[in-house]
């Protein structure tokens, strides 16, 4: 399979790589996992990889660099595209929050007075 580096630690020997396939990223760890162990992959390079799913990660195995920086950009064009932050989700009733125990606990009397 192809991929791009899209993140790379040569510090802390590892990496995540973008897969063709578009399924989960892989993780790149240690230079066991390299063909050439002596050079590290960096952001944009592109790699041929094997990939083997252990637990809840897909990791990186027998990776090969097919050519340096060819996607240069991508990391900042993924960082540039990605969802905004603010969630259309919202808490609807907590009873952990005062202003929510305050509200549930008027609530019953609400519908009291309104049956009365």
């Amino acid at each position: 399979m192809i991929g791009v580096v899209v993140w790379s630690s040569a510090d802390r020997e590892k990496a995540v790589i973008w897969c063709e396939d578009h399924a989960a990223l892989a993780y790149l760890q240690g230079r066991d996992n390299l063909s050439h162990a002596a050079c590290w992959p960096q952001p944009g390079d592109l790699v041929e990889l094997e990939s083997e799913i252990v637990g809840p990660l897909r990791h990186a195995r027998r990776v090969t660099m097919l050519s340096e920086q060819e996607f240069p950009h991508l990391p900042a064009m993924l960082r540039n595209n990605a969802a905004p932050s603010d969630s259309h989700l919202r808490i609807v009733s907590s009873t952990s929050h005062p202003e929510s125990r305050d509200r549930a606990t008027a609530e019953p009397e609400r519908r009291a007075a309104a049956a009365g």
